[in-house]
């Protein structure tokens, strides 16, 4: 079974087998679904295309569990702020990127990976 969505947030992470158990906000599903598996360097806003199956734990009741997954890059300004203000980059919280993200909406990650000294047309961004 497929599932795609947004990691909202991070309620265990182990960094050295990446197991991760997350809250994930699935298109099409009003509840976050807890997904457990191994994703590497899981963080809030990060949007995932995962492969995998339900399963019933018994104290925890019903969670996706992943085989594989995909990163896929935000493309809405939701996302793009989640994203950036997940400590993604060294100075850039969650203020910071909404700052960021109210300059350049949905083309803020091509102008950070392309055009990065654009920044500084944002008030106090890093530098």
């Amino acid at each position: 079974m497929e599932l795609s969505g947004q990691i909202e947030r991070i309620t265990f992470t182990n960094e050295e087998n990446g197991f991760t158990i997350a809250k994930v906000k699935v298109h099409g599903r009003r509840d976050l679904v807890t997904v457990v598996g191994n994703i590497v360097a899981p963080t809030p806003g990060k949007i995932i295309k995962m492969q995998g199956e339900w399963v019933n734990h018994p104290k925890f009741g019903e969670q996706f569990k992943v085989a594989e997954y995909k990163t896929v890059i935000p493309a809405t300004v939701y996302g793009i702020r989640k994203y950036l203000g997940s400590s993604l980059i060294k100075g850039v919280g969650p203020v910071m990127a909404d700052r960021i993200v109210n300059r350049f909406g949905e083309k803020t990650l091509k102008i950070i990976e392309n055009d990065i000294e654009r920044l500084k047309e944002v008030e106090d961004a890093p530098s």
